[in-house]
């Protein structure tokens, strides 16, 4: 990047807005978008401005060669490829992809600790003593860690199976 364009006042006088923007080798547009910056100078001053501008880092120029900008797009478009066959092949997984998957097993393990804790459980647990009851559950919690172990995407019910 290259400082913006610096000038010799030769005269005391203030330009015009038209003038300000040939001296200071900007366009009038450039020099009307920072007329509206919160502590941009209010009169056409060429030294108030080259100032400004210098203190805000305004009007730099990429003085990178066509060459190098050409190598950094042919990079992004080789990162982008790069990606691109990395979720074809399977090693990332796409976000959205991956928000679905979860959302989906989010709803399997509910369906499973219903269908365990509150389907199953209450009739074996119905006049047992304490003894019994943790017994139970701790079997109920074993079947729920092996589902969820073997793969719970892939898990139906008894009921849902048949």
């Amino acid at each position: 990047m290259t400082k913006c364009p610096t000038f010799t006042p030769t005269d005391k006088e203030n330009p015009s807005w038209v003038e300000l923007s040939r001296r200071l080798g900007f366009s009038r547009t450039a020099i009307y978008k920072w007329r509206t910056l919160p502590d941009a100078p209010k009169e056409p001053d060429a030294v108030q401005w080259q100032a400004f501008i210098e203190d805000h880092g305004l009007g730099k120029r990429d003085t990178r060669s066509l060459t190098e900008i050409k190598a950094d797009v042919e990079n992004e478009r080789l990162r982008k490829l790069r990606r691109e066959n990395e979720v074809a092949e399977g090693e990332i997984v796409n976000v959205v992809d991956m928000a679905n998957m979860l959302k989906e097993l989010a709803a399997k393990f509910d369906l499973v600790l219903t269908h365990k804790l509150d389907t199953e459980l209450p009739p074996l647990l119905v006049g047992q003593p304490i003894a019994e009851v943790r017994a139970i559950c701790a079997k109920c919690h074993d079947e729920i860690r092996e589902i969820t172990d073997s793969g719970l995407l892939d898990w139906t019910t008894k009921a849902n199976a048949g």
